[in-house]
């Protein structure tokens, strides 16, 4: 494992244990869970964004929860704990485990605004079968369990309260994995765009 990947992920890591044993233990408790999927596409961080919705479709699939660390008035500061699945075809198939800091503003009774802060890893395996030349000179298919990676995340995400304890989300974000390909494609930059659901845990 390369020493800038270690120097990535090693403390995202490292936190995200450190809540999941509060969670356990019940020094913090979940607010709510959280269901999204929808488009990811390889392009400039925000220039792009309009390629999600006329170029290929790219399966994004998240499942999470939620915690709040501090609430006060129309504002709250959450953390999320989230895993997925992303297909890039004929690229490859992403399985990223992050979490994420977010701030909360409540806009009125039914509307709730939020950015996102994130960071984690994100499990590479190619999509298509790789070769290369042997000691004699044929091509032979490479094995591979897939390479890790560490990603970065940035969103902005919008939630409609539909009932007392369900909302329907909206998300655009900006995902960044790194070191794609080290010698030229250091870091890849996909826009997602993915819409969801929520449950409150709340009581």
């Amino acid at each position: 494992m390369q020493k800038k990947y270690k120097t990535l992920i090693t403390p995202c890591i490292i936190f995200m244990l450190l809540v999941a044993h509060g969670v356990v233990y019940g020094q913090l408790k979940l607010s709510a869970l959280v269901v999204e999927t929808g488009n990811a596409v390889t392009a400039l961080p925000f220039a792009g964004a309009p390629q999600l919705f006329y170029t290929n479709y790219h399966t994004y699939t998240t499942v999470g929860a939620r915690l709040v660390w501090k609430e006060k008035n129309k504002h709250a500061w959450e953390q999320s704990l989230h895993a997925g699945y992303l297909y890039h075809r004929f690229v490859q198939h992403g399985i990223p485990v992050f979490t994420e800091i977010i701030y909360r503003q409540n806009l009125g009774k039914s509307f709730e605004a939020r950015a996102h802060l994130g960071g984690g890893y994100l499990h590479s395996i190619p999509a298509v079968d790789r070769f290369e030349l042997n000691s004699n000179g044929e091509y032979e298919k490479i094995k591979s369990i897939g390479r890790a990676q560490g990603m970065i995340k940035f969103s902005i995400s919008g939630a409609y309260k539909v009932s007392s304890d369900i909302n329907v989300l909206l998300n655009y974000g900006v995902l960044l994995q790194t070191p794609f390909v080290k010698s030229y494609v250091p870091l890849l930059p996909y826009n997602t765009f993915q819409v969801g659901v929520s449950k409150s845990l709340k009581k």
